[in-house]
């Protein structure tokens, strides 16, 4: 082949390529957007500050973000009839809160530090535990008036209501229990329990020190199986009916564990010391709180791509994500 007709072969290679480049370049450029998610732009984001004594409201479809100042720091918040609820442990108080304001409605004093809170829509009850009064107790929700109360093992640290019933974590009794006015029933579930949450047919505990999690059946507290974590598990949030989201506090992670399979799907990487999950009404993301750095990761649940990250008061801790 001589120059002239090889100059001509090069050119005619060179414009066949272009085509191709432009086609690989395109489909990298669709890639790049598609990893890349979009920010929430649903719902309130709600943050309990453990140092500042405050809650922060962030308003994701607006971007705008608002605090209430309370008399002591809030620890576990939940949502029942429009109204938010915080236990204030050091104050030995409960606080109802208007969420939309913001503002503060009623306190309650609850003597014994009040520390875990779950609510039964069916009974409008909320059931509040008392960390150093060893006990949990019923409130009407309408009224903040107590309706029960029932002894419970050491520190029981949190309360997750499961067939209706309060299965509550004594952390330093390390051991289960499944709360009733006649007694009820216990089972040991490692070395410090900090945290648990029911799904359908099971209740789910983490122990602190042993990093395991624990799934047994609820109320008879029947063993089920147990799944190594590690990291220090602090909190547990339910994702569907068989996936489970777990702050790994020592280990800058959090699981996301498939309770039918038995085994951890992923690990999500997030700044030092995550402890508040909540999920955005939709379910497409998944906050994580981070207490070290003041941070929250938002993650897309299809993808579990960072799709945002916001700074927060300083010792973050629980959260919640309300509509509106």
């Amino acid at each position: 082949m001589n120059h002239t007709a090889a100059g001509r072969f090069n050119r005619f290679a060179s414009l066949a390529v272009l085509p191709v480049m432009l086609l690989a370049i395109l489909a990298f450029s669709r890639q790049a957007q598609r990893a890349v998610p979009p920010p929430p732009a649903e719902g309130t984001l709600v943050v309990a500050s453990l140092r500042s004594d405050l809650l922060e409201l962030r308003s994701l479809s607006d971007g705008t973000s608002r605090t209430l100042a309370l008399p002591a720091a809030p620890h576990e918040l939940v949502e029942a009839g429009g109204r938010l609820y915080a236990t204030l442990p050091r104050a030995g108080l409960l606080a109802e809160i208007d969420y939309h304001a913001p503002g503060l409605l009623r306190l309650v004093q609850l003597p014994g530090q009040p520390h875990g809170i779950a609510f039964d829509p069916g009974q409008s009850v909320l059931y509040i535990t008392l960390d150093t009064a060893d006990s949990v107790v019923a409130y009407d929700a309408a009224s903040l008036s107590e309706i029960g109360r029932w002894p419970t093992g050491a520190a029981p640290h949190v309360v997750a209501l499961a067939d209706g019933v309060p299965h509550v974590a004594a952390a330093r009794d390390d051991r289960l229990e499944a709360v009733r006015p006649s007694g009820g029933v216990a089972v040991p579930v490692g070395r410090l329990p900090e945290a648990i949450a029911a799904l359908p047919a099971l209740v789910a505990a983490a122990s602190y020190l042993d990093g395991t999690l624990h799934l047994v059946r609820p109320l008879s507290l029947e063993p089920i199986a147990d799944i190594p974590l590690g990291g220090g598990p602090v909190r547990i949030l339910p994702l569907d009916a068989r996936t489970l989201a777990v702050a790994l506090q020592e280990a800058g992670q959090v699981a996301i564990v498939d309770v039918e399979r038995r085994a951890v799907l992923r690990r999500l990487e997030v700044p030092a010391r995550p402890d508040g999950l909540c999920r955005s009404p939709s379910g497409a993301y998944l906050a994580v709180v981070s207490n070290a750095e003041s941070r929250i990761t938002v993650f897309e649940t299809a993808s579990w791509r960072v799709a945002a990250r916001y700074s927060v008061a300083e010792g973050p801790g629980a959260c919640l994500w309300l509509p509106g």
